[in-house]
């Protein structure tokens, strides 16, 4: 059975005033089909970890692991894990509304992940995305489809995160 590993994973953020450790020696192992939740108090290193894992980190902040694969790939390649980033493994960030696009309706955003990663023509990415608008739940998928993020509530715009992260599944 294929495992993702993390092993020894730190985040290192130069500063003026020194150097600033967010993460330090995190390990973890996650088999296939399985989920793994990350829990701590506020300011304990969880986003930094996952924005670690995902290459997303800020410009300044430098990671590194003995070991950090997903899928047998070697995600410490950042080539690689942008290959996969969007695709097979995706995030789905705290606040959604500096994640959407404020110039852009949900649709396009949403098909536009399914296109850049599928052999797709944009009907079946439509169709793709209105099937997940409805399967998280969301009222009339068709109109939410046509809105602007800043034309929908908070808990609305965190289930259009979680269609958007299925789009590719």
């Amino acid at each position: 059975m294929r495992r993702d590993k993390r092993g020894n994973l730190d985040v290192l953020i130069p500063t003026d005033h020194g150097d600033l450790h967010p993460v330090r020696n995190v390990s973890f192992e996650v088999e296939l089909g399985k989920t793994l939740s990350i829990v701590g108090e506020s300011g304990s290193g969880k986003s930094m970890t996952v924005l670690a894992l995902m290459d997303l980190l800020p410009k300044n902040a430098q990671r590194s692991a003995t070991e950090l694969t997903f899928d047998g790939l070697d995600v410490m390649n950042p080539k690689k894990i942008k290959g996969i980033r969007g695709d097979r493994i995706g995030m789905i960030f705290q606040d959604p509304m500096t994640s959407l696009n404020p110039v852009y309706t949900v649709g396009t955003q949403l098909t536009e992940v399914y296109l850049r990663h599928r052999r797709a023509n944009r009907a079946e990415a439509r169709e793709r995305a209105l099937f997940l608008l409805e399967k998280v739940q969301i009222d009339n998928p068709p109109l939410r489809f046509e809105q602007y993020p800043h034309h929908l509530s908070g808990g609305i715009r965190q289930r259009v995160m979680i269609a958007m992260a299925l789009m590719c599944d």
